[in-house]
């Protein structure tokens, strides 16, 4: 026999009864003043346990009986086997050992999500966008750098061409399949800086020209930032980092989250940073093609330095800022260089068309 102390309320009147209740697997005793009552138990309805508020029986006379005793009445429920799955949900959500699983299990998730969930479906999605999409970012982000940011170029036309067939050359090689410019602006407050749009548009400044000890260098740089277009970098990162909080939104129902930040695209990707594993990948391209016109990974590892002596913290999408330490880059490079010395040049594009490790 189960005894608990309860109020009853006898569905005629709001007046509450104090009471108390015997019960086994079959029949609830209700001592009420000088009323006793008797029910079956299986007559009577007992609301789901819900964390620690008070347990309700409904009787078949229309009264309801209220019980603070959670105890009791869960042992009543084990008893009569009655709630047997809201008891478990209930035993669930009250057992702290299992919570701190449960909230630690979420974490993980979350973390393997960030790590390689994310970084996955966002290399698929970015792959998998048309042209088209890609000319439309592109060209809204230029008029955006164009009417905040950027100015026109002072750059003599003479070494503008100059540079375009540079250009020209170092994309016949390493580009496929996008439609490559090369866009020379004067960076204002971006000073020595160049990054890559994801239609394939080059940007470079003044600054970065200028800076440039020889077209060497400013060949490392446009190689680079072609790397990241081939790799789609730029869209890569825009997706991760924004990537939780559009599941978030989605998985909530927040649409007009979801078109704000699809709206807010160009602008993310303006100011967005690569990620290192990203860097090192756009430093591979650059640096196996300079490898193979035998110049070795000194351009990409001069300008580099030279970068981080002029600008330390560029903001945004710039060649240096939010990337590795700079020495790091450095010493990958030649690192890079030390492991393909003395093989062909041919070795060298082959190795970058994956051709061979």
């Amino acid at each position: 026999m189960i005894r608990f102390e309860a109020t009853l309320f006898d569905g005629r009147s709001s007046r509450a009864n104090p009471a108390v209740v015997d019960a086994d697997a079959n029949f609830l005793r209700i001592v009420s003043g000088s009323t006793e009552q008797c029910f079956a138990l299986n007559e009577c309805r007992i609301e789901p346990p819900l964390g620690t508020t008070s347990r309700i029986f409904y009787l078949p006379d229309g009264a309801r009986l209220e019980t603070v005793d959670i105890k009791a009445v869960a042992r009543l429920e084990k008893l009569a086997g009655h709630n047997p799955a809201m008891r478990l949900i209930n035993w669930l959500e009250t057992n702290w050992t299992f919570v701190l699983t449960c909230f630690a299990g979420l974490l993980l998730c979350i973390g393997l999500l960030t790590a390689y969930g994310i970084p996955l479906a966002a290399e698929k999605i970015a792959f998998s966008l048309s042209a088209d999409l890609l000319d439309d970012i592109s060209r809204h982000s230029l008029k955006i750098l164009d009417t905040k940011i950027l100015q026109p170029s002072e750059i003599e036309q003479s070494r503008i061409q100059e540079l375009n067939k540079i250009f020209k050359d170092v994309t016949s090689e390493l580009g496929s399949g996008f439609d490559y410019r090369l866009e020379i602006r004067k960076g204002g407050g971006l000073g020595a800086n160049a990054f890559a749009l994801p239609s394939g548009t080059i940007l470079m400044t003044d600054e970065l020209v200028a800076l440039a000890e020889n077209d060497f260098q400013v060949m490392a740089v446009m190689a680079h930032e072609i790397g990241h277009v081939e790799n789609r970098h730029g869209l890569r990162s825009i997706i991760q980092n924004t990537g939780v909080f559009m599941v978030i939104a989605i998985l909530a129902g927040d649409v007009v989250s979801v078109t704000s930040t699809a709206a807010a695209l160009p602008t993310l990707l303006i100011e967005s940073g690569y990620s290192r594993r990203f860097e090192r990948e756009a430093d591979r391209v650059s640096g196996l093609y300079l490898i193979s016109k035998n110049l070795g990974t000194a351009p990409m590892r001069d300008i580099l330095q030279l970068l981080e002596n002029e600008s330390p913290d560029s903001p945004g999408t710039s060649l240096i800022s939010t990337h590795p330490e700079t020495e790091e880059r450095i010493r990958l490079l030649l690192e890079l260089e030390t492991r393909i010395d003395g093989k062909h040049p041919d070795d060298a594009q082959k190795i970058f068309h994956g051709m061979e490790d």
